[in-house]
């Protein structure tokens, strides 16, 4: 067999390219490069081409993470811990429901999205968890989105633990926010496959879209818990369009924006939002989350789902299965003229 000059170029130049890649993974994997955007959908679009053309197994199973601290809120206060040593602080005081949040990217312990929903939990329950993930979220989005497996894997140390001093996985209930939905549903496959256990519900608040398109092993599925409830707020932008739960719940269908959404410049990051707003004013009001059930997705598609309406927000019961549209209602805005033939607009200021 004879090798050309050309052959040899184009061998040395594959191999170029290859090492050009492998740096420029570890470089985003490290959080040193970060797409380069000058909003956040050009880098939402940025994270997905990146993703779409690096060898996702390699990006999921090449990065590690540091150790995680856990916050646990009570009507008392609040303190933090070594998530691995989180048993033994916990040890003779796990309420018999655990809700552990996981926070999306960017988001703290401390931020509005956890004290909106800590707060409304805090009334179900006498102790809430929140995992800190700002050691592994707060950087590049796909060296965010890379550590979502390796954080399952402290999550689910976690779980085995408390598991093996006697309290049922059933009685679990995870709440993820963006990646925190994903990292809620590679733990529960962890704990599938290990413990030959499920986690008793998931609840997956706008579970992320970028990076998750591809590989179902590596993002929430229905099979991860006993009850997957998901609430779609920025679907097919900043989060998944396509059903992934047992009750997968569209906040005024598959389009965007948001109505509450509307007057924002950008409006992907308020979209995306709403999931954590809307499920945590349903956690002490049934009414503010009512879902019509759509009998295909050309329905949903359209906007009209013709099926009962039920609860889908936090006390969505755990048999509901299918896809539901909740429409909210936009308060309609009226501009006010002073008319002195009309009574009406006397008071009116």
């Amino acid at each position: 067999m004879r090798v050309s000059q050309n052959d040899v170029i184009s061998l040395d130049m594959n191999a170029a390219m290859l090492l050009v890649l492998i740096v420029l993974l570890r470089a985003m994997v490290s959080g040193i490069v970060t797409p380069v955007s000058n909003g956040l959908d050009q880098l939402v679009r940025a994270a997905s081409s990146t993703c779409d053309v690096l060898p996702l197994e390699v990006l999921f199973s090449w990065a590690s993470t540091p150790e995680l601290d856990l916050v646990e809120y009570t009507r008392e206060g609040k303190k933090s811990y070594k998530l691995s040593k989180a048993h033994t602080q916990l040890r003779n005081r796990v309420p018999p429901i655990l809700v552990l949040y996981i926070p999306g990217w960017w988001n703290t312990p401390t931020d509005e999205s956890s004290e909106t929903l800590v707060k409304a939990l805090l009334y179900k329950s006498p102790l809430i968890l929140v995992l800190d993930t700002r050691a592994t979220f707060c950087r590049g989005y796909v060296g965010s989105a890379s550590r979502v497996s390796s954080i399952s894997q402290k999550v689910y140390k976690f779980i085995k633990n408390i598991h093996s001093e006697g309290y049922p996985t059933s009685s679990i209930h995870l709440i993820g926010f963006s990646l925190g939905a994903h990292v809620a549903g590679m733990t529960g496959k962890l704990v599938k496959s290990r413990l030959n256990q499920k986690i008793g519900k998931i609840t997956a608040l706008d579970p992320a879209r970028p990076c998750f398109t591809q590989l179902p092993q590596y993002r929430l599925n229905k099979k991860d818990a006993n009850f997957v409830h998901v609430i779609h707020t920025s679907a097919g932008i900043l989060g998944i369009e396509h059903p992934i739960g047992h009750a997968d719940v569209y906040v005024n269908g598959v389009s965007s924006p948001q109505p509450e959404c509307k007057e924002r410049a950008v409006s992907l990051e308020c979209d995306h939002a709403q999931s954590w707003k809307i499920f945590s004013a349903s956690i002490n009001n049934d009414r503010t989350l009512l879902g019509r059930k759509c009998k295909s997705w050309n329905e949903l598609s359209n906007g009209r789902c013709s099926g009962n309406e039920t609860s889908v927000g936090y006390g969505c019961n755990t048999k509901t299965r299918g896809m539901f549209l909740h429409k909210t209602q936009e308060v309609a805005r009226k501009i006010w003229t002073f008319n002195p033939f009309d009574i009406r607009t006397w008071w009116v200021s």
